[in-house]
């Protein structure tokens, strides 16, 4: 089968949404990039295309493909096709006959409502259960409920109705019984309808409605104001086929409660449903068992977009029930089927299956011990922490994936947060630690402060004694000098007096000769002073650097003790 679902591995961030919502176990592939990143890809030949990945994928890294480039080009280059509308078309598209006037416009050959093919569909169901009582059926309209079985679950290849979908018995139809040969272009809700138009070779382009509106938007086109109509003629019941249990209604409409009908619609669910279909006996089975991928059925289709609510779509679905059975009792239904009788032929619109099996190997105890054992899951508490972050439902579905090798241990989210609470601890020991030494640091900081204030205050202090020196010194400088004027002036008196006053001039002189020795010895004190007075300067300068420092030194590591104190890992 071609890929139809891509994921862009640069737009992933490894949320497993994908994987938790998609209902095959192995199509998706988480690994880890060389950045250690998470991410998920697609096993294409395992996605059934289904479309529930692309539905919750918030990042867009999910996408899909369609045929609308290529049906627009070769209308383009000429070529002659014929088209198809889904039902669900009138749930999603309030201009319908503006939308085929469109279609005609751009060179379409045909334009039949699928419709058609739903009440063909019914009128099958209904005369191949009257002809096969007590043969349970699984319907097949949805194509990914069929690539399950097909991939996954083939020995319930024989419940699967052997009734085409509506689209394919509209394209029977048209080849058979219309005679057209032009290729067929189905406008379609549904991105799996690619793989039934593959297997069945009936449709060669699946356009889905998403594609289609942002393909008109995208183009400012606007529709014909003169709408147009289908070119056949009216259909019945099979307009409301896209509804939820559709299907059912119409066959109970006809047929009432004398054939069990269970229906069973949406991804969470419809795939555990023939999980247990395929284990039960066969008398416990319903006669018809109406599945469908979509919860709300085929009007939300994956290929839809979405620009309605449920609600909106339903108001729709309800006018369309009202203009398909308006002035028309059951016998008109009847009427119209006994016409299909003397028409068609059943098996024009039957088919046969082809399985294509997945082969997913056996996973044995061992091997799930194993892949607990890589997720560091020794108790039971863990291997039962079921918290399905991984995109598995059960910490024993997620040990699967990783036999499988569809995912790894390291996405294992429970074992990530013991990691994580681990290291978180080492980190709270750490910080204790680190705070205790930020502690010690700080006092020892304080102490060296301290000290070195002391230091820069004794230092000021002989800086002041020796500033004190220097006016000493001058002082006796002065002094001597006076003293040196005194004994000249009584040297020059005891001169004056002649042999009375020898006496006197040897001690004038002795008291020169002192003076001058002071004032010689201050001069060498004074070289001494200078040379003191300078290093002391420097080495003031000096320690009132060291205290700057110290001071700074210690607000900082004060600081980041208080923040470290205030923020403690807890």
């Amino acid at each position: 089968m071609k890929q139809l679902v891509f994921c862009d591995i640069d737009l992933c961030v490894g949320c497993n949404r994908c994987t938790r919502y998609c209902p095959v176990e192995t199509a998706n592939v988480v690994k880890m990039d060389k950045s250690g990143n998470i991410k998920v890809d697609i096993d294409a030949n395992r996605c059934i295309a289904c479309g529930a990945c692309i539905e919750v994928c918030g990042h867009d890294a999910r996408s899909y493909t369609d045929d609308l480039e290529k049906f627009l080009g070769d209308l383009r280059r000429g070529a002659r096709i014929s088209v198809m509308i889904a039902p669900a078309i009138r749930a999603n598209h309030d201009d319908l006959g503006r939308l085929i006037a469109w279609f005609r416009k751009i060179g379409v050959d045909k334009v039949h409502d699928v419709s058609l093919g739903a009440d063909l569909c019914i009128w099958a169901h209904l005369r191949y259960i009257q002809k096969h009582p007590g043969s349970p059926i699984i319907t097949q309209p949805c194509p990914a409920i069929v690539n399950y079985i097909l991939k996954y679950r083939p020995s319930m290849i024989k419940y699967l109705s052997p009734v085409h979908s509506p689209m394919a018995c509209s394209a029977v139809y048209m080849k058979k019984y219309e005679k057209i040969d032009a290729p067929i272009a189905a406008i379609s809700p549904c991105i799996a309808k690619a793989h039934e138009f593959d297997r069945t070779g009936l449709i060669k382009y699946n356009v889905t409605f998403e594609k289609l509106f942002k393909y008109l938007e995208a183009n400012n086109i606007t529709l014909p104001t003169q709408p147009s109509n289908f070119d056949h003629y009216e259909c019945g019941l099979g307009s409301i086929f896209s509804m939820p249990g559709g299907l059912k209604e119409n066959v109970e409409f006809f047929l009432g409660k004398a054939v069990s009908i269970d229906k069973c619609e949406g991804p969470d669910v419809v795939y555990h449903a023939l999980d247990e279909y395929e284990k039960q006996q066969k008398k416990n089975l319903p006669a018809v068992f109406d599945v469908l991928n979509c919860l709300e059925g085929c009007n939300v289709g994956p290929g839809t977009g979405h620009s309605k609510n449920i609600f909106e779509m339903s108001r729709s679905m309800d006018q369309a029930r009202k203009a398909a059975s308006e002035g028309r009792d059951r016998s008109y239904f009847e009427s119209l089927f006994q016409q299909y009788d003397e028409k068609f032929k059943l098996e024009h619109f039957l088919c046969s299956y082809t399985p294509t099996p997945i082969n997913i190997p056996s996973v044995t105890s061992t091997d799930i011990e194993r892949a607990y054992l890589a997720m560091e899951k020794k108790t039971e508490m863990q291997r039962k922490f079921d918290c399905s972050a991984c995109g598995s439902n059960t910490c024993y579905d997620m040990a699967r994936k990783i036999v499988l090798r569809v995912n790894i241990p390291e996405n294992c989210m429970q074992t990530n947060r013991e990691k994580a609470e681990a290291e978180h601890r080492i980190l709270a020991e750490l910080q204790e630690v680190n705070i205790n030494n930020a502690s010690q640091i700080e006092r020892e900081i304080d102490r060296i402060k301290e000290s070195v204030t002391k230091i820069y205050s004794n230092i000021s202090t002989i800086s002041s004694s020796i500033a004190g020196f220097g006016t000493l010194e001058r002082t006796i400088d002065d002094i001597a000098a006076t003293i040196n004027i005194i004994a000249i002036n009584a040297s020059i008196e005891a001169a004056r007096v002649g042999n009375a006053g020898k006496a006197f001039g040897v001690i004038a002189a002795e008291v020169q000769s002192l003076a001058k020795a002071s004032q010689d010895s201050i001069k060498q004190n004074h070289e001494v002073f200078s040379a003191a007075k300078s290093s002391v300067g420097e080495i003031e300068t000096m320690m009132k650097q060291i205290l700057d420092i110290v001071t700074t030194a210690y607000d900082k590591i004060h600081n980041i003790n208080l923040a470290n104190k205030g923020n403690v890992i807890q």
